[in-house]
């Protein structure tokens, strides 16, 4: 018969460790490199893809990216100590005029957990010099609410930087409509933002991962006990 002390030890390290690996889903849900034609957009089955001015999306292969002042090359994994690639495509805001807004929005087809964030990444540039009003905000169609506020991104004048936006779990269930808003910025359709590698991931919340220590400790405190509780029994 095992004694009360080991019985409260295997407890408390059963109690410690369901924390520690009770983890949800996370990765990435979907990710757009604008690769193909505009077209591509259009028909695309798992986002809807639109802009303001309703006449297609100006999306261009790395060769037209000189043209628009940008590099064909960029640091695809936001990693500086690895090669950069050549960029599959880009896709200027502005097609037609300026200040043109660009939406896309899909449902949102996986539960994001309490110790989760769901992150939309993406590399901005500038055409022309000029993005003023250039701005990206995460929105909650279903609930009618802003998951991020209007936030403005950071936009490389030649080299693409890499941009992430962030929203807790308590903003969004599964099944809700969540919609991504780029506004172009920029007076007319040869300057304003552009973007490339537009990602959307469920993550771990660094924070949440952070508070798992506590828990750890304890767990390894706990299978200590049992370890000095065993020892003693057996004498």
């Amino acid at each position: 018969m095992r004694s009360p002390l080991i019985n409260s030890a295997i407890v408390a390290a059963t109690f410690s460790a369901s924390l520690i690996i009770n983890n949800a889903y996370a990765g990435l849900i979907f990710s757009e490199d604008f690769s193909g034609l505009s077209t591509a957009l259009e028909n695309s089955l798992i986002v809807d893809w639109q802009d303001s001015t309703g006449g297609g999306f100006e999306v261009y292969p790395t060769g037209g990216a000189g043209a628009r002042g940008m590099s064909g090359m960029f640091d695809h994994d936001n990693n500086p100590s690895t090669a950069e690639i050549v960029l599959p495509g880009g896709l200027e805001v502005n097609d037609t005029s300026g200040d043109v807004l660009l939406t896309a929005t899909f449902s949102l087809g996986s539960t994001i957990n309490a110790n989760q964030l769901g992150s939309l990444s993406f590399f901005g540039g500038v055409r022309g010099g000029n993005a003023t009003g250039a701005t990206i905000e995460i929105f909650n169609l279903t609930e009618g609410i802003s998951l991020t506020g209007v936030l403005v991104p950071t936009l490389g004048s030649f080299n693409w930087i890499y941009n992430e936006f962030n929203f807790s779990s308590t903003a969004a269930s599964i099944g809700d409509q969540i919609q991504f808003r780029w506004e172009g910025g920029g007076t007319n359709s040869a300057n304003g933002q552009e973007v490339a590698l537009v990602s959307f991931s469920i993550i771990d919340d660094p924070a949440a991962a952070a508070s798992v220590s506590e828990p750890f400790t304890l767990y390894i405190f706990a299978l200590g006990i049992i370890d000095l509780a065993l020892r003693r029994f057996k004498k």
